[in-house]
């Protein structure tokens, strides 16, 4: 809700939409850059990256692989890409399965998630996933910033002999015991 389009006048084919989003309590404007060439321009700043393609058209999907592909490794970016596969409610027709997709989100660290554009079916989510990804790249959690606790040091060493006492010395009946237990 809200949204508006921007059209550039110079006959480029990239099309703008603006969408104010309110997640967690904070209100933020994300800004939609839809174009064919849209990632290769210089002057564009982006937070993200949404691929989508058609679960219903394989070579649409061939095209995103690619493009994901092209932006991990020909381009390098470590930004979020969201890998999405539009027409869930296509299932009958669908060409590209699941696992498929996932394999292709997995081999280049880019999250995956499946809407229907047309029923509304998971966009909310997608554009609150998206925003999530940007929040926790761009503004990592505070306690990142916090200094590490001072620990005291003692002032006088244990002497050996209290050590191997400790070491040595019979369990209280009672006490906890590291049986069982493993470790990964």
């Amino acid at each position: 809700m809200g949204t508006y389009d921007v059209t550039s006048g110079d006959g480029d084919q990239t099309e703008t939409t603006i969408v104010p989003v309110l997640l967690d309590g904070e209100e933020s404007v994300m800004e939609f850059i839809d174009g064919v060439d849209a990632y290769q321009s210089d002057d564009v700043n982006v937070d993200a990256y949404i691929v989508v393609f058609s679960i219903v058209d394989h070579n649409s999907f061939v095209v995103s692989r690619d493009l994901a592909r092209q932006l991990r490794v020909n381009v390098g970016t470590d930004r979020a890409i969201i890998l999405v596969g539009n027409k869930s409610d296509l299932v009958r027709k669908r060409q590209v399965s699941v696992e498929e997709a996932k394999e292709v989100a997995t081999t280049y660290d880019c999250n995956y998630i499946e809407t229907s554009a047309a029923l509304n079916h998971k966009v909310d989510e997608l554009v609150a996933g998206t925003l999530t990804q940007i929040r926790r790249q761009l503004l990592p959690p505070a306690s990142t910033f916090l200094p590490l606790p001072i620990t005291k040091s003692r002032s006088r060493t244990p002497s050996p002999v209290s050590f191997f006492n400790k070491l040595f010395k019979k369990p209280i009946k009672g006490s906890a015991s590291c049986e069982g237990i493993f470790m990964q």
